[in-house]
């Protein structure tokens, strides 16, 4: 996921634009330049604010509608992502363990929204029992790791697996989330302890005649309940329809659809509770180790606080990781569970949706002052439709950010570029990145679409910026939000190589 970028970046955007001769008359040309670009996007039913600042001083360029609250969609995770290197620290990682107390095995959960998952299995790494770092996985290899620890150790039998997840109160899908959407990989809630992207991986081939066939499910999972009620039409107009149905009380699935054609990569399912999966899982494959388990549960309020001698591999994943993954792949359970980690993190109780958007608010009057007092915080991901940001409190965080020099470059690192990486690799590729660079986030839910983030020159001045559009529901209007937001970042670039060749860079 790391692209090369100046050296200069990060720490280095220190040069004052303040020392830039006619620096105001740019900032009018700026100011002309956004409007003129706003007017022109012809859309009369939206609400499109704009704000761009020096993110080195803080100082406004442009503010249009800047202080109107709306729904910032993803960009949302600009705000969690930055809050949770804040409140965790640059260098914090997420630890899973294993306890085993006498006949009894515990596995404690750290709110590791990567535990498992597929994404990044290959890119982890684990440290054993003799203290061997070791590195690349994939999920059957980390549960029968597992497994190994505990034949080595001696474990012949376990009266009881016991997940402990209550670093996170068990509250399943935000309550403002899509009710219709709510079965989609990208709305599963987050536990103190995740597993696999808190989803199963299914693949299915057509049959001819036939129900389609599942090939495979992975993690291996003999016991989970599928029924099958798709079709495997290979006719000239039928298409791959495939979708799952999940019972939300007994986490059972339901396939519904045609599949016209194998699937080249499993779709990703969400389970109805991760933590108690990972122990069935690992119950399962003990017993096929020939080690006997009595049961397999998850820990509630009378189990005392998780004791025993530490067996097995700790599972750290930095949290530099987890934000870029965040921000990157704009992932929402990752978003969602760096909010309830600030939320423990800040008061030593399990993390949940209220006492995380009370840290958030926290972390903006902290940064932003009065400005936060218009900010709503619902989630972390920006899947609800409750939440408000507006564009210059957005900007005002951007720019405090990138002035902590204890996170600055560790975060800015963790923002798509545009045109190389993220949702905005396929963005904005006339800026020429010798000139400029934009690191950035998007954002969309129906009729949102947003875009905040940095434009940095090569020499590492900076400008934050932050493009808002709400009540996208004219024909195209999407789309011209998009092309509003990259023609903005164009006019910030062209600013800079002004700016530049005016100092005779």
């Amino acid at each position: 996921m790391k692209y090369d970028r100046w050296s200069s970046f990060g720490l280095a955007a220190c040069i004052l634009f303040a020392a830039v001769p006619d620096c105001h008359a740019g900032s009018e040309s700026i100011g002309a330049s956004v409007r003129e670009a706003v007017a022109a996007t012809g859309l009369k039913k939206a609400a499109l604010a704009v704000s761009i600042r020096e993110a080195s001083t803080g100082r406004s360029i442009v503010s249009v509608r800047g202080g109107e609250a709306l729904a910032p969609a993803s960009n949302m995770k600009v705000l969690t992502t930055a809050a949770a290197i804040t409140v965790l620290g640059p260098d914090f990682a997420f630890s899973t363990r294993m306890l085993l107390d006498g006949d009894r095995l515990t596995i404690v959960g750290d709110g590791d929204p990567a535990l498992g998952d597929p994404a990044l299995l290959a890119e982890s790494t684990f440290t054993d029992a003799s203290g061997k770092v070791h590195s690349g996985l994939d999920i059957e290899r980390l549960l029968d790791t597992w497994v190994a620890s505990l034949r080595a150790a001696g474990v012949k039998r376990l009266r009881e697996i016991v997940v402990d997840d209550r670093i996170f109160a068990r509250e399943g899908a935000h309550p403002s989330w899509p009710k219709d959407q709510l079965n989609e990989r990208y709305c599963a809630p987050p536990f103190g302890l995740n597993f696999h992207a808190n989803s199963i991986g299914v693949s299915v081939a057509p049959r001819a005649g036939a129900a389609p066939e599942i090939t495979t499910i992975t993690p291996k999972a003999p016991w989970m309940a599928i029924t099958n009620k798709g079709t495997s039409r290979t006719g000239k107009n039928d298409k791959n329809t495939l979708w799952f149905a999940r019972t939300p009380e007994t986490g059972d699935l339901t396939l519904y659809g045609n599949v016209k054609t194998k699937l080249e990569s499993p779709i990703l399912v969400p389970v109805g509770d991760p933590s108690l999966f990972l122990a069935q899982c690992l119950a399962h494959r003990l017993r096929a180790a020939g080690v006997s388990v009595t049961s397999a549960r998850i820990a509630t309020a009378a189990d005392a606080t998780p004791a025993g001698k530490p067996i097995g591999p700790v599972l750290r994943t930095p949290i530099t990781t987890v934000l870029e993954h965040c921000n990157f792949e704009s992932d929402n359970l990752y978003a969602e569970c760096l909010l309830k980690r600030i939320a423990f993190a800040k008061t030593g109780t399990a993390g949940s949706w209220a006492l995380g958007a009370r840290a958030m608010q926290g972390e903006l009057q902290a940064r932003i002052g009065r400005a936060s007092d218009a900010f709503v915080v619902s989630d972390g991901s920006g899947l609800s439709r409750e939440n408000r940001v507006t564009a210059d409190g957005m900007t005002l965080w951007l720019a405090s950010v990138a002035q902590d020099e204890r996170i600055a470059s560790r975060f800015i690192e963790t923002l798509p570029v545009a045109g190389q990486s993220g949702t905005v690799r396929k963005r904005m590729k006339e800026i020429n990145p010798a000139v400029a660079l934009v690191q950035c986030k998007s954002g969309y839910i129906d009729k949102v679409c947003c875009l905040s983030g940095y434009v940095t020159a090569s020499d590492g001045t900076r400008l934050a910026f932050s493009v808002l559009a709400n009540g996208l529901s004219e024909a195209g209007a999407v789309g011209k939000a998009k092309k509003l937001q990259d023609r903005i970042c164009a006019i910030l670039a062209e600013e800079l190589a002004a700016r530049r060749s005016a100092l005779g860079g």
